[in-house]
């Protein structure tokens, strides 16, 4: 219980990196309505690059979704224009350290980083997994450009009837010059694609009826506090 607190704390100190006064309010720039996926931005002081927020809501079980995120071999046939998913380090079944290569168009060069990603879950069975960049983590490669930056989450909320409210939301540096169309693009088509191919993904059978110990853990450590 202790080490899942002090993970939570670390995922939150990662998205708070910038103060409520380094950001301007949400605006709606697009809304699926057949799929119920809307997608938010808002400016970041300093950033020339938007922050995003994908919000959905699917019928699956939270441990389907995190099955999805598991499973490390699917991440580019659904995560919108990432072409290398690479785990490097495997600290916890909970915390990993993967490599991840992201496409841009031509002439534009191609992105990576080294991202860490840490799942933890609360009481109430909200699991979060927070993503946090570590471009220093190995040199750099000559082919791409290194992102400095990238600090977000995926958030999966337990509903009624089933339900899960889905969020998806990054803030990131994506390094070197990019032309303001690119910018203004990445920051829709990033969490709208991506949020449409996992509401098709995560219902593939292989994601099904899963349970995560970690999860099922912190549900039971505070049903023993209040007993």
């Amino acid at each position: 219980m202790k080490r899942l607190t002090i993970l939570a704390s670390a995922a939150l100190l990662s998205l708070s990196q910038f103060s409520l006064a380094d950001v301007s309010p949400w605006q709606l720039e697009a809304h699926d309505e057949d799929k119920d996926i809307k997608v938010f931005t808002r400016e970041v002081a300093g950033s020339e690059l938007k922050e995003f927020k994908g919000v959905t809501h699917i019928k699956a079980d939270v441990n389907a979704f995190v099955a999805l995120l598991k499973d490390d071999p699917q991440a580019t046939s659904w995560m919108h224009n990432v072409i290398v998913f690479d785990v490097k380090e495997r600290v916890s079944d909970e915390e990993t350290l993967i490599y991840t290569v992201n496409e841009a168009p031509w002439p534009v060069t191609n992105r990576d980083t080294y991202i860490r990603s840490i799942m933890t879950a609360d009481a109430n069975g909200v699991v979060t997994s927070s993503i946090k960049a570590e471009p220093e983590y190995a040199e750099k490669n000559e082919d791409y450009v290194r992102m400095p930056s990238v600090n977000g989450a995926w958030t999966f909320t337990p509903q009624a009837e089933g339900m899960v409210e889905v969020v998806y939301q990054v803030h990131a540096n994506p390094g070197g010059a990019l032309p303001n169309w690119l910018v203004n693009s990445i920051v829709v088509e990033t969490p709208m694609e991506t949020l449409t191919n996992l509401h098709e993904k995560v219902q593939e059978e292989q994601y099904q009826n899963k349970i995560y110990a970690f999860i099922e853990n912190a549900k039971q450590s505070t049903e023993l506090v209040a007993e």
